[in-house]
């Protein structure tokens, strides 16, 4: 870059209403506005946020869940289709990019996925989740290489990952190596259990050794539990009491590991705002620069392969016939059936 913008960030700390894509969506328009109002020029949501992370995995048996994955199914993202379109007018009217994840169905799979926007309203790419965590895995499949990016803005590099990904090193020399400066970090809950892997403390910990590792502004998003969400998938005394409300954990981080800006309660919805000045990455490139002059490819190095990989490849007069898109960027009049 030849110039290093000053500007306002935004993260969100909130919950879906769960297992309803119209309603979340509404809501995530909504809280793009409020964002948008506060002076954010780029906004960051947490992970699943639409239509809701599926908690079920960790409470109970397939024949428990599996009416609720019934129920994510049908309230999964589809590109193109109405849910994308709104999406797209909020960040049109606005003026801003922001970056949501997302449960997004593509063939009859799911994945877990962070859809970016432009100030045009255009949907620029996507991120999908490399591999699931753990439980994850009955829900969502795996990303590639080919949906890895980081886009060259007026913002700066602006790339993201979600939940433990945070934790990969050859994820975060991947993101190093493509100069990232403003990293989204989408997390959902901290569950409620000292020293659980899962805890508040272990994400916000990753999230601050990544922004201080790339030396980026990580904008760390996260939902919090809610009443509403256990009455909607919680059925016995024991799901009931596995979380308790509250639990978000949103801030933003500097290239120096503090956190900047205002603060909010972990039970409490509403939005961090921060103004960075991407000049301050300077310094920290001067003293670490993991995957330029600080690195050591004499002798140990990473292979990035950012071909798309797909399973199955179609050959023939009825390729032409296969609903496909571009997994680095995405035109505005795809967007509209």
């Amino acid at each position: 870059m030849t110039t290093f913008p000053n500007y306002r960030v935004a993260a969100v700390q909130a919950s879906p209403v769960m297992l309803d894509l119209d309603a979340t969506v509404d809501k995530t328009c909504r809280l793009v506005d409020e964002a948008a109002a506060g002076g954010a020029k780029l906004i960051a949501f947490p992970e699943a946020f639409i239509p809701g992370y599926p908690w079920w995995i960790w409470m109970g048996d397939t024949n428990y869940g599996m009416k609720y994955y019934i129920d994510l199914y049908k309230n999964a993202v589809e590109i193109p289709g109405l849910a994308v379109q709104k999406l797209s007018a909020a960040a049109r009217r606005n003026g801003v990019y922001f970056c949501v994840s997302v449960t997004e169905k593509d063939g009859g799979s799911l994945y877990l996925t962070q859809l970016w926007f432009d100030p045009d309203g255009n949907l620029i790419g996507k991120h999908r989740k490399l591999k699931a965590t753990n439980a994850e895995k009955t829900i969502w499949g795996d990303g590639d290489g080919s949906m890895m990016p980081v886009f060259e803005t007026e913002l700066g590099n602006l790339g993201g990952l979600q939940c433990w990904e945070h934790m990969l090193p050859l994820n975060i020399a991947a993101m190093a190596s493509m100069n990232e400066q403003v990293h989204v970090a989408s997390w959902p809950i901290g569950l409620p259990y000292d020293g659980h892997l899962f805890g508040v403390e272990p994400c916000v910990t990753a999230s601050r050794y990544y922004a201080m590792s790339n030396q980026v502004f990580c904008l760390v998003s996260s939902q919090i539990w809610t009443q509403e969400q256990c009455d909607r998938i919680c059925e016995t005394e024991e799901q009931k009491q596995f979380m308790q409300p509250g639990h978000g954990f949103a801030r933003i981080i500097g290239p120096n590991g503090k956190d900047i800006g205002n603060s909010l309660e972990h039970d409490e919805e509403g939005i961090i705002y921060a103004d960075i000045d991407l000049e301050q990455l300077i310094p920290g490139k001067f003293l670490i620069d993991s995957a330029g002059h600080y690195s050591t490819p004499g002798f140990l190095s990473l292979s990035f392969d950012r071909t798309e990989h797909k399973p199955i490849k179609h050959i023939g007069s009825g390729a032409q016939k296969v609903i496909g898109y571009d997994s680095i960027q995405y035109d505005q009049d795809v967007l509209v059936k």
